[in-house]
């Protein structure tokens, strides 16, 4: 959507020699049997269609990875904590900021078995925001931040 102005801004202020790929994630993609010690994959996951073919790819390709994305305790406003409970809940194309290509909001401990299920071991992990969290509210957002290892 951006165009990676902000990766390729950063590169430039920082005189990197990393190197930058633009790849369509929710197509079928390569790699091109690259392989990476790490991967940065921030704000990512609930925008993706097939959150698992995703992280199964990255698995194979990365040792390791720092992950955020948005969670919910509840899944709408006043409902039962559902936070300890292994689920997503899918968007409707206006949910969310309105944002069509926002699709999954995840409890932590569903993002906590998606990673254990598409090849990953959590290494650390902290979560920051709201703790009455819901996918609805924008005002009421939480975010995960993890540390993954490939298994």
């Amino acid at each position: 959507m951006n165009g990676l102005r902000g990766a390729r801004y950063l590169k430039g202020a920082l005189g990197s020699t990393v190197r930058i790929f633009e790849i369509d994630l929710d197509s079928q993609f390569s790699l091109h049997e690259r392989s990476y010690d790490l991967t940065f994959f921030l704000g990512l996951l609930y925008h993706l269609k097939n959150p698992f073919y995703v992280l199964e790819r990255m698995a194979k390709h990365s040792r390791h990875m720092i992950i955020s994305t948005r969670i919910a305790r509840h899944f709408r406003a006043g409902t039962q904590d559902v936070s300890n409970i292994s689920a997503a809940y899918l968007l409707a194309a206006d949910e969310s900021n309105n944002d069509s290509t926002n699709y999954w909001i995840f409890t932590q401990a569903g993002f906590e078995r998606l990673i254990e299920r598409t090849g990953w071991s959590l290494v650390a992990s902290f979560s920051s925001g709201i703790p009455n969290s819901n996918p609805q509210d924008n005002h009421r957002d939480e975010r995960i931040f993890a540390l993954l290892e490939a298994r």
